[in-house]
């Protein structure tokens, strides 16, 4: 019998009463139900534990990449972008952009 038969049947004996081992059987459903309470709760953290070991790795692996993706272009030579003026062609201040090269 689980656990809240037995609790009925304890409220509500009926004429003969409650069964005389009414408190052992009481007593053993809600340790088998406690066990598996435990038994799912054990499950539970070592699932968060492998997760979380899991969220880890990934950001490790979003980090390395991140690093790798912003080294890659300095250890070329050629980084795609002029954001150092000496080393880019001379493209002027802004009125330069919006006149034409033959003007000049």
């Amino acid at each position: 019998m689980d656990f809240e038969t037995l609790l009925a049947s304890l409220v509500n004996p009926g004429e003969d009463g409650p069964s005389p081992t009414i408190y052992d059987d009481l007593t053993t459903a809600h340790l088998d139900a406690t066990s598996s309470r435990d038994a799912k709760i054990g499950e539970s953290d070592n699932r968060i534990a492998e997760l979380e070991a899991e969220l880890v790795r990934t950001k490790l692996m979003n980090y390395e990449l991140m690093i790798a993706a912003v080294a890659e272009p300095e250890e070329s030579g050629n980084d795609g972008d002029n954001t150092n003026a000496e080393e880019s062609d001379d493209i002027g201040d802004d009125d330069d952009f919006f006149t034409d090269k033959d003007e000049d």
